[in-house]
């Protein structure tokens, strides 16, 4: 009985790899993510399809899970959208500040623009403290690795700079303290930022 299994194991994954032979999603070098594993293919094999994982792991992945799995292919046309969100004071012109967001973007030579991928922000949420703007922006992925990452990495850091220089408040998250008991003084001291950069 357990060689039985085994071995319709064997012939399941043998004939998706002879499907996939034909009829593949993929090819040798594309980065993919298969059900729950995220990497570069490295190999396809009649049995299975061996992925090197971005931490540096070696996956084998059985090819009847290939089959019978999404399968969502990064490289394929070369293009991915990242987006990242950003929170600005309730106080700042909303439409101002996506402009310098959109000019931060525009200066970033890794950054794709054209009619097929366009980059924009919107109004994502009235959050505690701040709005939230969400920023889509498209990246190259022909080599997925830490190239697109790494670009994802400096956008942010442009567009906080690029809001900052303007003169942007980007607060942090407001926490309410409730004190009970006797009426007195806190033994605290408030210090608007805005004020102390304009002095």
């Amino acid at each position: 009985m357990v060689l039985g299994f085994a071995f319709k194991d064997i012939g399941q994954n043998f004939i998706a790899g002879v499907i996939l032979s034909f009829n593949r999603p993929f090819n040798v070098n594309d980065t993919v993510e298969i059900g729950d594993n995220f990497g570069r293919v490295k190999a396809l094999m009649f049995r299975y399809t061996k992925l090197k994982s971005f931490d540096g792991k070696d996956v084998y992945i059985p090819n009847s899970d290939v089959i019978t799995q999404p399968v969502t292919n990064y490289t394929e046309d070369g293009f991915y959208r990242w987006d990242f969100v950003v929170g600005i004071d309730y106080d700042e012109d909303i439409e101002l500040a996506k402009s310098t967001i959109m000019r931060a973007l525009e200066k970033d030579e890794k950054v794709i623009s054209d009619e097929n991928h366009v980059n924009y922000v919107i109004e994502d949420e009235l959050a505690t403290s701040t709005v939230n703007l969400k920023v889509f922006f498209w990246v190259d992925t022909l080599d997925f690795g830490w190239k697109a990452n790494s670009t994802r990495g400096r956008v942010i850091g442009r567009v906080k700079r690029a809001l900052m220089e303007e003169g942007y408040y980007l607060p942090a998250d407001i926490q309410e303290i409730k004190l009970y008991g006797k009426d007195s003084e806190l033994p605290l001291s408030l210090t608007d930022k805005r004020l102390k950069k304009d002095a």
